[in-house]
């Protein structure tokens, strides 16, 4: 008869099992390395008996021993049937060629990979073997990073679509677990290299706190606790924020004003804003019309820029919008200047297009003798100066018709007396 399991490893089993039933998938698929934590979470998923596939990725940094990872993940899945996925990917080569940074990349890189898998197993969830040390590791990597409530609240153990069933564990328990359950891994030798952040604080900062303040990680999980009660509650919220900022690309000073300092954080790192310039948005609030902040997007090297316009921030990058215009005379018995962008089609001379603005350019405007430059206008408008030149405007043979979404050009304005007539729609090209 097999010998009794452990305490440690019947109440891990137990919990997981809870855990599992709470979130249920057709099919679990591990982020598997073939280091301890991984390997382990494949022997708790065999004793549980649960249906899953192993996902590894190779950056190829550490040649030969990269390689070998791969070779030792292989051959478990091939000696307990589970069906394995496989990146292999040159990291060297794209972060020399592209300047990026290694751990951001490598993380992008394999989440990519998890998300592309996951769409071909419907019903499935990603799995990964974070346990509770990463976590407090977590904790002051962002705090040096300086995070706000989200990036402090550390992980969740379901998160939507990717769970860490081992996030309650710490890693001398796993380690305990791991020599029950026989389990065999392989080191990376890079986790000894201080070159990397993690490993700074896991082999050197966290000890030397940790050995001056004994009570410290508990002081951590509390915090952390306390971070994602709190970021729970303001989620909904926030979410409606970042949904209204991301259609309209602009939101205003008043709805911003009532967002806490989560909230507002959160919504405009949701936007792609890097947190240094997040930090000189709050200039804006008492800044003129037209006044905004820019930045460098580090993957595109296109700018971006935040704008004052009026009581609004609005969102612009240094890629032209393309529009399209529609033209809708299907609802309309006679004309009535009570409808907005009514215009007289007999004003357009030949069929419209869209160009960018020229200097010489000009609009009437309703309630103005002759004309204005559209230089003019956008700058009014608080369209930054650097953006003012691509601005795309609706022409026709003769004239301006249109800034689309701003002013249309008093000229083609639909009268009483207009007898062809049609409402002009604008639409963002996707």
């Amino acid at each position: 008869m097999a010998s009794a399991k452990s305490m440690l490893l019947a109440q891990t089993l137990s919990d997981l099992r809870q855990f599992f039933k709470a979130n249920k998938a057709n099919t679990y698929l591990l982020a598997v390395s073939g280091g301890l934590d991984s390997m382990l979470l494949c022997h708790l998923l065999l004793e549980l008996q649960l249906p899953f596939q192993i996902l590894h990725v190779n950056y190829g940094l550490r040649g030969a021993e990269s390689n070998a990872d791969q070779a030792f993940v292989a051959a478990y899945c091939q000696k307990h049937q589970i069906k394995l996925e496989v990146l292999k990917v040159s990291l060297k080569e794209q972060l020399t060629s592209n300047k990026l940074n290694l751990q951001a990349e490598a993380r992008k890189v394999r989440y990519d990979f998890f998300q592309k898998i996951q769409n071909e197993n419907p019903k499935s969830l990603i799995c990964t073997a974070h346990h509770a040390d990463d976590q407090i590791e977590t904790f002051w990597l962002q705090l040096a990073r300086d995070a706000g409530i989200k990036g402090l609240a550390g992980m969740a153990r379901a998160d939507r679509h990717v769970l860490r069933p081992l996030l309650n564990i710490n890693r001398d328990d796993i380690l305990a677990l791991a020599k029950e359950l026989k389990v065999s891994w392989r080191e990376d030798s890079s986790n000894t290299s201080l070159k990397y952040r993690r490993n700074l604080w896991r082999h050197q900062l966290l000890p030397f706190l940790n050995a001056r303040m004994p009570k410290l990680n508990g002081a951590v999980e509390l915090l952390q606790k306390t971070f994602a009660q709190e970021m729970i509650a303001q989620e909904k919220t926030l979410y409606k924020a970042i949904e209204h900022f991301g259609l309209n690309k602009s939101i205003g000073l008043v709805e911003l004003s009532q967002l806490s300092a989560y909230q507002y954080l959160e919504l405009f790192k949701s936007a792609g804003i890097p947190t240094h310039s997040i930090k000189r948005i709050s200039d804006l609030f008492k800044a003129e019309n037209g006044k905004y902040i820019s930045w460098k997007n580090q993957s595109t090297h296109s700018k971006s820029y935040l704008v004052r316009q009026q009581q609004h921030l609005t969102l612009f990058n240094e890629t032209p919008i393309e529009w399209s215009y529609h033209l809708n005379s299907s609802s309309f018995d006679v004309p009535s200047l009570a409808i907005p962008d009514l215009i007289d089609l007999h004003q357009v001379k030949g069929e419209p297009f869209f160009r960018t603005v020229q200097n010489a350019d000009r609009i009437r405007i309703i309630g103005m003798k002759g004309s204005k430059k559209v230089l003019r206008v956008l700058k009014e408008a608080g369209i930054p100066a650097p953006l003012r030149t691509q601005q795309m405007l609706l022409c026709d043979q003769e004239k301006v018709l249109a800034i689309p979404q701003l002013k249309l050009n008093a000229a083609i304005l639909a009268t009483t007396n207009t007898t062809n007539f049609a409402q002009l729609f604008f639409s963002k090209k996707p």
